[in-house]
């Protein structure tokens, strides 16, 4: 039978506390229980924001998460196709990810800003060459799907294999707590409210994650 060998790295993946903090009157979280949820989802989005961008580009300094683009590799084109555009760098940097870290790639992060120009390129008759105006599907390129988030940088991409190059580890699901003893909160009658989490990313191989400029 064919055998297969793991050879392993003592590393350390700290567990980082994620937070994201807002203000509120006392009033509105008694008098109006519709207004308390619309603030517990705008929370959680803000929190869900701050971990994007940490697991993106955490620079792993205080309590900070060391995110996967500090960790990837820089692009390195195989070869040079004729009349390259910028979705070529793309399928380039999932060639890479694969045959350096031998893990198969599984898709793309982009800035909205990025994804909104490659979805309108147009061949010379005006006919889109990527994106389809009436489609409902995911958005994918390459056979791989495309992730769209302001925390990444506007004119940069990520590629790799997201599935077998990092974990992430759930310490603590987000929780929100609310306080009055912040600042001058008691005299204003207003309520601090916060919403944290708990996690590590594990980033197994870094050559399996590919980062580099679009033009």
């Amino acid at each position: 039978k064919p055998q297969g060998n793991l050879t392993y790295d003592l590393k350390s993946s700290p567990v980082r506390t994620i937070a994201w903090i807002m203000k509120a009157s006392r009033q509105i979280l008694d008098d109006a229980p519709q207004l308390a949820s619309y603030i517990d989802g705008r929370l959680r989005y803000g929190l869900g924001y701050v971990e994007e961008v940490q697991l993106l580009t955490g620079d792993g300094t205080g309590n900070n998460v060391l995110g996967l683009i500090p960790q990837a590799t820089a692009y390195s084109e195989a070869f040079s196709p004729a009349l390259e555009q910028q979705i070529d760098k793309l399928r380039l940097a999932s060639l890479q990810a694969a045959t350096v870290s031998l893990f198969p790639s599984t898709g793309y992060v982009l800035h909205p800003t990025d994804w909104a120009k490659i979805e309108t390129l147009k061949d010379t008759l005006g006919r889109y060459i990527v994106g389809d105006p009436t489609g409902q599907l995911q958005p994918t390129l390459w056979s791989l799907p495309v992730v769209e988030t302001i925390a990444m940088t506007v004119n940069h991409f990520l590629a790799g294999a997201f599935k077998m190059g990092a974990q992430i580890f759930d310490r603590m699901a987000v929780e929100v707590l609310i306080s009055t003893e912040d600042s001058d909160n008691f005299q204003r009658n207003l309520i601090t409210i916060r919403g944290e989490e708990r996690l590590a990313l594990a980033v197994y191989r870094p050559s399996a994650f590919i980062y580099g400029a679009l033009s």
